[in-house]
């Protein structure tokens, strides 16, 4: 057992060459004011909590979880703040959001989507007071001198303008050293404009999180195998696993905000899943 745990942990000092610390903003909202309830969205957010406490050595006290009342657009600001402008440039952060989102139709044919706190309303004279627009998400991004941001967001809206073109399909070990030195920016959203979020009772999540979690629980998103699952890697495992899931009717967006190339990597601190083999 010895050596599989020296083996385990070599692993994960890879984690430690390339990132100082691992910061996490993790919100949930079942509960809303004015806009419909979900069932799942707080299990979602308690369940990503877990996971990357337990599984992914982000320690308890850089990771700050926010869900229902205490959800408001002003909190959510203060969190969002908090995490990304305190983090430093050898650091990562994951922003997880689980709720509703909403597309304001602009003017000139574009769309802006919208991430709606507890407190939101999603009408059209009040969106843009009660709500969060992805531009602010872009903005903090941009301010953020952390090196890898990702935005797992469980909600559908349009209008976030996302650079898809894809890095090296070969991870190869040098590869992943190279893009790992890079910052970077990644978004994996749960679906566009018009679609509503899928949960169901029998998953006890919804169709994003479901996917999200059986990724990350025994490194199923690894695709190539090799103790690391990357952001790229996330995102084609969710994409595929909610198309399954929802008969088609979800397809998550995956890409980049900005033209930064660094690739954001989740390495499990126990592999248990390798050392069970």
């Amino acid at each position: 057992v010895e050596s599989d745990e020296e083996n385990a942990n070599e692993k994960f000092k890879f984690i430690e060459d390339i990132y100082s610390m691992s910061w996490a903003l993790i919100i949930g909202i079942n509960d809303y004011q004015n806009v419909d309830p979900l069932s799942f969205a707080v299990d979602d957010a308690i369940a990503i909590n877990k996971i990357l406490s337990e599984k992914y050595g982000f320690k308890k006290e850089h990771i700050r979880l926010i869900t229902d009342e205490e959800a408001t657009k002003d909190n959510i600001m203060n969190g969002f703040q908090e995490i990304l402008l305190s983090a430093g440039e050898k650091d990562r952060i994951v922003v997880f959001y689980a709720g509703h989102g909403d597309t304001y139709p602009l003017p000139n044919g574009g769309d802006m989507g919208y991430l709606i706190p507890v407190d939101g309303e999603a009408s059209k004279e009040k969106i843009f007071l009660t709500s969060i627009s992805m531009s602010t998400l872009e903005e903090l991004a941009t301010m953020s001198a952390a090196k890898h941001i990702l935005y797992l967001v469980d909600a559908c809206y349009g209008g976030l303008t996302l650079n898809t073109r894809g890095l090296g399909s070969e991870q190869t070990p040098e590869y992943l050293k190279k893009m790992t030195k890079e910052k970077g920016r990644q978004v994996i959203t749960a679906g566009g404009k018009d679609e509503k979020v899928m949960e169901k009772a029998e998953w006890g999540h919804s169709a994003f999180t479901k996917n999200l979690l059986k990724g990350l629980e025994n490194e199923l998103a690894d695709a190539n195998n090799d103790g690391i699952i990357s952001g790229e890697e996330l995102g084609g495992f969710i994409r595929s696993g909610v198309n399954i899931d929802t008969d088609g009717q979800h397809t998550p967006q995956k890409g980049r905000m900005g033209s930064d190339v660094g690739e954001f990597v989740f390495i499990s601190e126990n592999l248990e899943a390798d050392v069970a083999d």
